[in-house]
């Protein structure tokens, strides 16, 4: 029964992605002749972009609303600085979950200050399994939640690639149902009845990509903190010490293979919705989001990204990651493996922007995603 699930959710992603690619295209080609030179003409400067949005991952199901994302560059003057975006949308899911989305990623005076950050309000419904690396099946629960979000980072440059900045994260959780004899019905997990995290810290970055959207050399290096203090306003109190370092190889003229080590390590008491998360379509692709969670994760990915033919290209993927309550924990042994394939259509020649189509998997699963923007 679950093969035939599963070969039917590739079917359907199969025939969505055709349908966003045709859809695509169609408006493009759309457009009159004139009008297509003075967008490729803006789009060094800015560019706005209002589309239906439709996409399946497997904690959604299918999801459609609309969307829009805006490129452009704080300095007219500097066409070669990194160029600024802010994507908006607002999404109602096969779940019934809705979503209300806005992310900005700014570069002001030329890319002497970076300001990024997340603003969101979802109405959703998600999968609990319990806490740990043990795991099984048998023990998965639904739940529904309403969840405020922001999350805010703003640094500067020290050198060339180096940014440091401060960082503020904010989030209100209400838990409005939950299954009856699950684990949260017994509100002895931390964040089973709701709460406020909310957090102060500092970041680090090194980023030499050549492209924001869709790199194929160079580094990005990241180390963050976080503390979540009842001084802050926080009804929880826990620290956050994040990783993320990733390498970018170019091969030949147009291929690339992309090495990602990613480490998402806490102490103190954090919720249940705030630990660190193993799956999903961008860590470990395959596997639902969150269906292994705990304090502590860490995971190693690589994938290998060339072009195929006019707009489109493929990749292959592969990952190991495992989580765990303390870091002498960790074996090699209980580490999970996943891997995958993808097919790329490029949405913004200019900019790099991609659709992509991933299929993943592990251990008796598989993830199929429909969306935007590479896995990292």
């Amino acid at each position: 029964m679950d093969l035939k699930r599963n070969k039917k959710r590739q079917f359907f992603a199969g025939i969505l992605f055709i349908f966003l690619l045709v859809f695509s295209n169609l408006l493009y080609s759309a457009l009159p002749l004139e009008e297509k030179k003075e967008q490729n003409k803006a789009v060094k400067k800015n560019k706005l972009t209002f589309l239906p949005i439709i996409y399946y991952t497997p904690e959604t199901k299918i999801a459609g609303g609309v969307g829009g994302l805006y490129y452009f560059r704080t300095s007219k003057s500097d066409l070669k600085s990194r160029p600024s975006s802010i994507l908006m949308d607002f999404v109602y899911t096969g779940m019934k979950q809705v979503l209300l989305e806005f992310y900005p990623d700014i570069y002001i005076d030329s890319g002497k200050y970076h300001l990024m950050g997340t603003l969101f309000y979802k109405k959703y419904t998600e999968k609990f399994f319990g806490i740990g690396n043990a795991t099984s099946d048998d023990m998965e629960e639904d739940y529904n939640f309403r969840v405020a979000r922001l999350d805010l980072s703003f640094l500067r440059k020290v050198s060339e690639k180096l940014y440091f900045g401060i960082q503020y994260e904010f989030e209100y959780n209400k838990i409005t149902s939950v299954e009856e004899g699950g684990l949260l019905e017994r509100l002895d997990i931390i964040g089973s009845e709701g709460g406020t995290a909310s957090g102060i810290g500092a970041v680090l970055n090194w980023d030499s990509r050549n492209n924001i959207f869709f790199p194929t050399q160079g580094s990005f290096y990241q180390i963050s903190t976080k503390f979540f203090k009842q001084a802050f306003g926080s009804s929880y109190n826990f620290n956050r010490f994040n990783l993320d370092f990733r390498k970018y190889f170019p091969i030949f003229s147009s291929q690339a293979l992309v090495l990602q080590g990613y480490a998402n390590l806490i102490t103190g008491n954090p919720p249940f919705q705030l630990l660190s998360l193993l799956g999903g379509q961008n860590f470990m692709r395959g596997y639902y989001k969150g269906r292994y969670r705990d304090k502590n994760m860490l995971a190693l990915q690589m994938e290998y990204r060339f072009p195929v033919w006019w707009r489109l290209g493929f990749v292959g993927f592969f990952g190991f990651g495992e989580v765990a309550e303390k870091l002498s924990q960790f074996r090699i042994n209980n580490f999970k493996f996943t891997g995958g394939w993808g097919i790329r259509y490029k949405i913004s020649r200019e900019e790099g922007t991609n659709l992509r189509l991933d299929f993943g998997f592990g251990k008796g699963t598989v993830g199929v995603y429909v969306t935007v923007k590479e896995a990292f």
